[in-house]
């Protein structure tokens, strides 16, 4: 029997497990119903073959599970997570979050995309193989995680504690969407990310700017002078020492970026203004270079009326987008003593997030082998794209494993995560199961390339 022939035997079963899933709202952020989506992983892995473990945490457990023969080829460790981002504002919906919805051959509903959908095709792949061919071609080994939402805060510990249980020739992954137009994609890096809290402390109590201005500390206007000393008007981080580890593009890098499509009209769509950078240019800025972010600023008053005060308080999320070696620590040091060396008073700063960039050559032996499974699985060759412009723990399996480390995104352009009316296309759900089995078959075969 084919793929093709199972998926359509199986349809029924293969979208009712991922309806099943969606239904748990596993919001990390909350703690709720992180226990039913753990349960319910235990199932699906048991009944695609897998011994299942609970790796406990401080938080959120871990789920791991293994399966094949530990004598074959190779071994494969696949990665994905559990938990969701918040609904937010549910009357944004057209459909209820957590009531999977079917529409026009796309299914509606937080983690449709991110990452339910995405992982439960590894999940799927495994299954299908078992069944079809009575075995694995090889050793997989699933680490599925339930706090990559809020910053994967314990899944670099696990990973220490179990290096030796992790060891594999290779990991690979499911997170972000494609291109536009269903374009599949190879993944060989992300971007790191520092998130920090500054806070600007002034007066004991909030004062009438008439009777204190001009006397009295002011640090929203604080604030606003030292984030300006942080980044020019083009972007670039004026912060001393802030860049150490920033590489030059390799050649090989400037390549793949030329043999994408020109992504000026898609961004112009998407924001409905003009992007700040023109042609390939948009990629380099996303992929390869580090950025500077202000999330948010809050301090004193505007709303209605008329409130002439001066804030005792000012705060600001920042969050900064790294590449190549450059330590989140040492971001964070960099950025403390340019407040220091600047004379900015009563800063507090506060490192709410830390996660390094990681990557994967683009020449690395196993890529005609993740090219053809990805053509297999959905009819397309696929673009080698040099980094991922947002940030997944992608590190601690390259830097802490050690392993060359691919995403294949297996959801849509327009998948809406992190947004009101996530969704996911069903065919390119089965277009990932299909390529989960690819890869792993092609894998058993000798030889890297």
């Amino acid at each position: 029997m084919s793929y093709d022939d199972y998926l359509r035997d199986h349809e029924e079963r293969l979208i009712g497990s991922l309806e099943s899933f969606v239904e748990i709202p596993s919001v990390s952020t909350s703690g709720a119903d992180m226990g039913p989506a753990v349960a319910f992983l235990e199932r699906e892995l048991g009944e695609a073959g897998f011994a299942v473990e609970l790796l406990e945490t401080d938080g959120n457990p871990v789920v791991y599970g293994e399966a094949g023969d530990p004598g074959d080829g190779f071994d494969v460790l696949v990665y994905g997570h559990y938990d969701v981002f918040p609904a937010d504002d549910e009357s944004a919906w057209r459909t209820p979050p957590f009531r999977p919805t079917r529409v026009d051959g796309r299914l509606y509903g937080r983690g449709t995309g991110d990452n339910k959908g995405q992982l439960l095709a590894h999940i799927q792949a495994v299954r299908m193989l078992r069944e079809l061919r009575g075995a694995l071609p090889g050793r997989v080994k699933v680490l599925i995680e339930g706090e990559e939402e809020i910053g994967s805060r314990s899944l670099p510990h696990v990973v220490k504690r179990n290096r030796d249980r992790l060891a594999a020739d290779l990991c690979f992954y499911s997170d972000g969407p494609m291109f536009p137009g269903d374009q599949p994609i190879v993944l060989f890096g992300v971007r790191g990310a520092v998130v920090i809290e500054l806070v600007v402390r002034g007066a004991g109590r909030v004062l009438h700017s008439g009777n204190f201005g001009g006397a009295a500390p002011a640090p929203a206007l604080e604030l606003c002078r030292l984030l300006a000393s942080m980044v020019d008007a083009d972007g670039k981080m004026l912060v001393e020492g802030i860049n150490d580890g920033v590489p030059e593009l390799s050649e090989a890098e400037r390549a793949a970026l030329a043999e994408l499509p020109n992504p000026q009209g898609e961004f112009e769509q998407e924001l409905g203004v003009p992007p700040v950078a023109t042609g390939h240019e948009l990629y380099e800025r996303l992929q390869l270079r580090p950025n500077f972010n202000l999330a948010g600023i809050a301090s004193g008053w505007a709303g209605e009326g008329v409130r002439p005060i001066i804030p005792n308080e000012a705060r600001a999320k920042v969050d900064i987008r790294l590449v190549g070696d450059q330590d989140p620590a040492g971001v964070v040091d960099a950025i403390r003593r340019h407040i220091d060396a600047h004379g900015f008073r009563s800063v507090e700063v506060t490192q709410l997030v830390g996660q390094p960039a990681s990557k994967t050559p683009l020449d690395h032996p196993y890529v005609p082998k993740v090219r053809a499974a990805v053509e297999a699985g959905f009819g397309t060759s696929p673009l080698l794209v040099p980094g991922l412009g947002g940030t997944t723990p992608e590190y601690v399996f390259t830097k802490i494993l050690g392993l060359p480390t691919f995403s294949i995104p297996y959801a849509p352009y327009d998948e809406s995560n992190h947004a009101p009316n996530e969704s996911t296309k069903l065919s390119l759900y089965f277009g990932g199961i299909k390529t989960t089995a690819a890869l792993l078959t092609g894998l058993a075969e000798k030889g890297s390339g």
